[in-house]
């Protein structure tokens, strides 16, 4: 006859083997988007050079080239918050709930910096580079990312708030909102310094 304490224990280790399984699930999912969704982002950047290779210069004559400084301190702000949101999810981890808040602060005034920064150069693009394909894949390729950076950056702060609210363990088995949310920031950042290479210094 089995005890009320052995089937405490066989239901505590089904839970935590449950646990185990949803979190490999979620990691495997997350991979799998990762792999599948930069593959979006690539294709844009081929459309770039397909469209490129069909003009004799590019950018095209009397278009001037994009400024690279407000995109590089963009993309220097935007490189600073992935490595604060990853030092927020060590915090955590460690069981240093006001180091997660802090940096997850700090990473999501980093993002909307960069956002800022990056929505000004796509209003900013001139009506003669509006009137070619350099300027309309640039607006094409920004604005896409900052859709996708700011979807993120929702979650990002839903994340903080329920941080906030001690929802979170460090246990990566219930912490999983964290770290997925931090990986998706890596998403945002990988795709970007492609868009960025390509936009601002490969001519």
């Amino acid at each position: 006859m089995t005890s009320y304490v052995d089937r405490q224990e066989k239901a505590k280790f089904g839970s935590d083997r449950d646990a185990e399984m949803r979190l490999k699930n979620n990691r495997l999912g997350m991979t799998i988007f990762q792999a599948s969704w930069i593959m979006v982002f690539l294709a844009l950047i081929v459309v770039n050079w397909q469209l490129r290779f069909s003009y004799a210069q590019w950018p095209p004559a009397g278009v001037a080239p994009f400024d690279p400084l407000l995109p590089s301190a963009a993309t220097l702000a935007l490189l600073l918050s992935a490595v604060l949101a990853r030092r927020g999810w060590q915090g955590l981890r460690l069981g240093n709930s006001a180091l997660f808040l802090m940096s997850w602060r700090l990473a999501m005034a980093l993002g909307l910096v960069f956002m800022a920064i990056i929505a000004l150069e796509f209003a900013a693009v001139s009506e003669a580079a509006l009137a070619t394909q350099y300027g309309i894949t640039m607006r094409l390729m920004t604005g896409f990312h900052l859709a996708h950076a700011l979807a993120i950056l929702a979650v990002m702060l839903r994340v903080y708030r329920n941080g906030a609210r001690g929802s979170y363990s460090g246990d990566p088995r219930d912490s999983w909102p964290v770290e997925g949310t931090v990986k998706l920031w890596y998403f945002v950042t990988v795709a970007w310094l492609l868009f960025y290479a390509v936009l601002y210094w490969i001519r």
